[in-house]
């Protein structure tokens, strides 16, 4: 199997369990909790964002992503290279709304002015991080078009996004572990059994896998 169809195959995959899991989500907020809140909808708008990602992915590979460079016309090269950007785009902006949808989740639960004003600022500088590499990354040259046809069209280069790129990845990580921890910081001051806390908190920190 070619390279680009392994990677396809495994995008597919992965986005066909977390729709699953996803669907599972919506159907006991909407009739067994019988609440859906506004992370409910960041979730479902996730899941939207990662079947586009998906769906880019699968074009990309249509017109060539993962096969040689040299195997390729210059019109094949330049399409597959700009459904990369569209999967990109997808995946940067799905990326930072799963992050939004926890934390407003916890937003929900948490009671002090700390916890809260944490929690804020980790959705602002997630969100306008996140806004600004998209910007970024389909304003790099001048013109556009150039970023994915860099071969037939003269460009100027505007922006070199590989720093912000770096940074949003590690702010990623942050946010990561600061979901994994901090549910472990309230849940233990709830008042019910050791293990249920210790389960409770265990799930919500599976995030950080």
């Amino acid at each position: 199997m070619q390279f680009g169809h392994s990677v396809a195959l495994a995008m597919w995959a992965m986005t066909t369990l977390s729709l699953c899991l996803l669907s599972l989500r919506i159907y006991t907020r909407v009739r067994i909790v019988r609440f859906v809140g506004v992370e409910d909808h960041l979730y479902f708008w996730t899941g939207v964002l990662l079947l586009g990602f998906a769906v880019s992915i699968q074009v990309a590979v249509h017109y060539g992503l993962g096969e040689s460079f040299w195997k390729l016309t210059l019109d094949q090269s330049s399409d597959a290279i700009f459904w990369t950007y569209v999967a990109n785009s997808f995946a940067i902006t799905g990326n930072a709304v799963a992050k939004l949808s926890m934390g407003f989740f916890l937003l929900r639960v948490v009671q002090l002015r700390w916890q809260k004003a944490a929690l804020w600022l980790l959705i602002f500088v997630t969100g306008a991080t996140s806004i600004a590499l998209t910007i970024m990354l389909w304003n790099q040259t001048t013109p556009v078009n150039a970023s994915w046809d860099p071969l037939r069209v003269p460009a100027k280069w505007n922006i070199k996004i590989q720093p912000m790129s770096v940074g949003l990845g590690a702010w990623s990580s942050i946010c990561d572990f600061f979901f994994a921890i901090f549910p472990w910081m309230f849940i233990w001051s709830l008042h019910m059994p050791r293990r249920e806390k210790i389960m409770l908190a265990s799930g919500m920190s599976l995030g950080v896998m």
